[in-house]
């Protein structure tokens, strides 16, 4: 490239002398690179019009390929040259959209003679198809022209150079049609996992400048090629390593990169020329602390910050090797173009940071404000719903969801699978369409752990228990500092049937400092069901010395359901509900003793039952309270309320095939109906596996309504699945029903079996508790009959 020219160009107290290639102010050389040189004389040249920035691109490179971030960094440094004077005058003003443009008055216009040349060669492949003229003389008239053998004439000879170059052309248009699909879909690497880091530098808000962060996390989540380790999980690591406190240096992200097994770290700077910012961000492995890529963003205004962060999300992805097509695919802008974006984005800051040091008071105040600013905001919906759930606010829970869902053609493609996840989960409870989104969403972001967890938590509930447990290894995979999927995973290892996988799963958590009262409590469901008295007698001494957390209380009252110690039971749970209470979870104390009253009746203390139930307050929204209705006798009043239930729940999985079939069977068993009961519950086998709840019912239903063979069925389906659930009651009352369904059939000797498994289970049960008086009585009534015989 070659600019020739003599001339001097004035503006502003600036001179430019093209002879000397020199930019002074009033007199003062202002130093700048050749590149930038050159990006000034052609602004100036075309000061009539509005630069394209592709036009630039090709100008001042014009034989190589470069990223629109060089070129928004030279315009950057030509601001920061050009920002001396007193006028306030912009003089490289930016058009969205379009370009830039020269603004500045030029005191002595250039000479037509002294316009810049720009040199430049380029190579034109053309497909030239030639006519072929025939030359030779005319024949003499009256004479016969002969064609030669084999020629071809004129005219057809023409007609087959068109057809030639015609296919020529297609075949051409054809490969590089492929070539360019080849050229969008190529991508320079594996998908990578990133750490974010704070920005080095400010704003002058330090506000702005987290809302900074937080949505260049936002913008680079939607990307199924770039994964960017959550905030909490960031401080969830940090907190292991004992930093949690300390700021993030490039060093402590580093190993926060490699405990999370993520493989690069983004370092963001920030500087600020007047009004302007130059954004950059650098992705570094953590390995070796080598650049993987840069991206560069300039930003003439406040106001345009986070548009730019989208432009620069998008730089940054291709640097890190993710596909145009990818990009271009799974690209959203933050905001809308007619919101008054920064004030929303501040506000849904401020409210993440408050929300995730459980300030949720906070959060929701703040989040209302970003909705303000954004009515169209739904991931502040989304996260509003989130922080209404935690505060136990239900109904305003799903009015936040359901306007997430309304506006979720807004926001990207990985937040509409967030959205519509939880909105068929939380407001339709239709799980099997939650089922189709989240397999969706795990194809499209197959490194997106919050997926694979909610995947496995939906396959648990519909009781595929073995798809759950390969959702869950991905999930912890993904994410393995974080306890939760350590005990997710165990859970779901348990209920397959494998302890060993389940404990040495714990055993993971505890080696990475994860040790807490969930990992313990669940080491004590597993030491139960394998009967390890060492084990648990460990977890007790461990929860012991922490005495602040419920679970534990709540899993020793299951044990002494299990084992028919109905008065430990309401004891413990009584327990548990009171440190629910202490820390502000009432609505979780008075659903678990709506569970105690269930299993009080069941047990035969229907007066302590009804007692319980009476004392608590009624809440129609909690199928507990439903059956608790149908057991203390108000059969209209469960019925009525588990029909405004499947009204507002018309696609409930939960709702249609398990909740309405056991109400309706235990109001049809408690007014004599059995067969109606057998009938009511047929729909609910599409969840087997999910629990022993059900089978155990059809188990009785079928026992009332006189067909003991089907029964013993179900009792057997039970038995051979302990596992489902390592602690319950439904284990000794199957082996209960078992007993009795053999003796209506006349097996005697293996109905005496039966009967000893429950005693054995029973063996330190309440004296007076009902199951256990009938099941002595029928066993020594066997035993006569048997000796009679």
């Amino acid at each position: 490239m070659s600019f020739i020219s003599n001339g001097v160009v004035k503006f502003e107290d600036y001179e430019i002398d093209r002879a000397r290639w020199q930019l002074s102010w009033r007199d003062e050389p202002l130093t700048l690179n050749r590149k930038t040189f050159d990006l000034l004389l052609y602004l100036v040249d075309h000061a009539d019009r509005v630069v394209g920035k592709d036009e630039l691109l090709r100008t001042l490179w014009p034989e190589s390929f470069v990223e629109e971030s060089n070129l928004t960094q030279h315009i950057f440094l030509l601001r920061k040259a050009l920002s001396r004077h007193e006028s306030g005058t912009k003089i490289i003003e930016t058009v969205p959209g379009r370009g830039y443009r020269f603004a500045a008055v030029i005191k002595e216009p250039q000479p037509a003679a002294d316009r810049m040349v720009i040199s430049a060669s380029e190579s034109i492949t053309r497909i030239t198809l030639e006519e072929e003229v025939d030359t030779s003389e005319q024949a003499p008239q009256g004479l016969e022209v002969v064609q030669p053998l084999l020629s071809t004439p004129p005219g057809k000879r023409r007609t087959y150079w068109i057809a030639g170059g015609s296919v020529v052309a297609m075949v051409l248009c054809v490969a590089g049609w492929f070539g360019w699909q080849r050229w969008l879909d190529r991508s320079s690497s594996q998908p990578v996992q990133v750490i974010l880091m704070p920005l080095d530098g400010t704003t002058g808000d330090p506000v702005l400048d987290r809302s900074l962060v937080d949505a260049l996390r936002i913008d680079l989540s939607q990307s199924p090629f770039v994964s960017v380790v959550p905030a909490t999980a960031v401080q969830s690591t940090l907190t292991q390593m004992h930093k949690a406190d300390e700021p993030m240096t490039e060093a402590v992200a580093r190993e926060v990169c490699e405990r999370t097994n993520s493989q690069a770290v983004l370092a963001g700077k920030i500087a600020r020329v007047g009004r302007e910012f130059l954004l950059t961000e650098q992705a570094s492995s953590c390995v070796d602390g080598s650049v993987i890529g840069a991206a560069k963003r300039e930003v003439e205004s406040t106001e345009h910050l986070p548009r730019e962060i989208d432009g620069l999300a998008e730089s940054l992805r291709q640097k890190l090797g993710e596909s145009r097509r990818s990009i271009a695919r799974f690209s959203t802008p933050l905001f809308s173009a007619d919101t008054a974006s920064l004030d929303a984005l501040k506000a849904y800051s401020r409210a993440s940071y408050d929300s995730e040091r459980g300030k949720r008071t906070e959060a929701i105040e703040l989040l209302k404000q970003a909705i303000a600013f954004d009515p169209n905001f739904a991931t502040a919906y989304f996260d509003l719903s989130t922080n209404y759930r935690a505060s136990g606010d239900h109904e305003a829970e799903l009015a936040a969801m359901q306007k997430a869902y309304n506006l979720r053609s807004y926001v990207s493609k990985a937040v509409q699978f967030a959205i519509v996840a939880r909105y068929n989960t939380l407001v339709t409870g239709d799980l099997f369409a939650a089922e189709r989104n989240l397999q969706s969403w795990t194809e499209i972001y197959p490194r997106n752990a919050t997926a694979w967890n909610n995947l496995s938590t939906v396959q648990h509930e519909l009781g595929r228990v073995s798809e759950a447990v390969s959702s869950s290894e991905r999930a912890l995979e993904l994410m393995p500092s974080n306890q939760a999927m350590y005990v997710n995973l165990a859970v779901r290892q348990l209920h397959a049937d494998n302890p060993t996988a389940a404990r040495s799963t714990l055993d993971r958590a505890i080696a990475k400092g994860l040790d807490g009262d969930r990992v313990r409590n669940f080491y004590m469901e597993i030491a139960y069901y394998q009967r390890d008295v060492a084990l648990m007698q460990t977890q007790i001494a461990w929860s012991a010395a922490h005495t602040n957390s419920p679970f534990f209380f709540l899993t020793q009252a299951q044990i002494a359901s299990a084992e028919g110690r109905l008065a430990d039971e309401q004891r413990l749970l009584g327990k548990a509900a009171a440190l629910y209470r202490t820390q502000g979870l009432a609505d979780v104390a008075d659903s678990n003793s709506r569970i105690v009253v269930v299993g009080l009746i069941e047990s035969g203390q229907r007066e302590a039952g009804e007692k319980l139930f009476h004392s608590l307050p009624p809440d129609p929204a909690d199928p507990w309270y439903l059956l608790g209705l149908a057991y203390t006798g108000d059969h209209q009043g469960g019925l009525a309320g588990l029909k405004a239930m499947q009204a507002k729940y018309p696609k409930g999985t939960l709702v249609n095939l398990f909740w309405a079939p056991y109400i309706e069977a235990e109001i049809y068993l408690a007014g004599h109906r059995p067969k109606d009961a057998v009938t009511v519950l047929e729909p609910t086998r599409a969840l087997d596996g999910r629990d022993l709840f059900l089978p155990t019912l059809r188990g009785d239903t079928f026992l009332a309504a006189g067909e003991p063979l089907r029964a013993e069925k179900e009792y057997r389906e039970v038995l051979a699945r302990p596992s489902l659930e390592p602690i319950s009651a439904n284990i000794p009352l199957a082996w209960l029903g078992l007993g009795r369904a053999l003796a209506a059939q006349g097996n005697r000797p293996p109905a005496i079996e039966a009967y000893k498994h429950f005693l054995t289970l029973w063996a330190h049960a309440d004296p007076d508790a009902m199951y256990l008086k009938q099941a002595k009585q029928e066993f020594a009534t066997l035993q006569t009959a048997t000796l009679a015989k």
